[in-house]
């Protein structure tokens, strides 16, 4: 009677034991709630050294001042450093190795004109616009090689700095 009872005792033990959900390596993230946000997702195909030129405090709207750009940047592997519009500028870009330079239109065109003669590649100069008329877009264009439209998603301006990225070093690569 014994041997029946523990038998009996360990079939039951043996089955009301509850299933349990085992998921596979990558299928956690396919539960609802639980996947990667983009931002966090993203890493730049090409890093860049980006330098952000900061306008003077009484501009009150200005698109760069935004502290999320600088951290989304940073998180999707840039080097990100940010100014006070300096007045030597040319010796910044002198001393440092820049790829990438986002600053207001206004700005933006003295900073190209101001360059830096170090032997490496100027930095290539991004004009921000914030909501720019047709005309404005126009004339900036004329001004700097690269606009950035505002407002934008931060994956909008991310795919569109490792696109100008591309292009740069597409540029330094070919001959001549």
């Amino acid at each position: 009677m014994r041997m029946w009872s523990a038998l009996v005792l360990a079939l039951v033990a043996t089955f009301n034991i509850a299933p349990q959900v085992v998921s596979a390596c990558g299928d956690k993230f396919l539960l609802v709630g639980r996947g990667v946000r983009f931002q966090r997702a993203y890493a730049a195909i090409h890093p860049a050294s980006i330098l952000i030129v900061l306008p003077p405090k009484s501009v009150k709207a200005a698109a760069v001042r935004d502290s999320r750009l600088a951290t989304a940047l940073k998180m999707a592997g840039h080097q990100v450093e940010t100014v006070q519009q300096p007045a030597n500028i040319a010796g910044l870009l002198e001393r440092s190795r820049i790829d990438l330079v986002l600053a207001e239109r206004a700005d933006a065109s003295a900073i190209r004109n101001a360059g830096g003669g170090n032997g490496q590649k100027q930095p290539t100069v991004i004009g921000v616009l914030e909501e720019p008329s047709a005309s404005e877009l126009a004339a900036a264009r004329q001004q700097v090689e690269y606009v950035l439209k505002t407002p934008q998603s931060l994956p909008q301006i991310l795919s569109l700095l490792d696109d100008i990225m591309k292009a740069r070093l597409d540029a330094m690569r070919r001959p001549g």
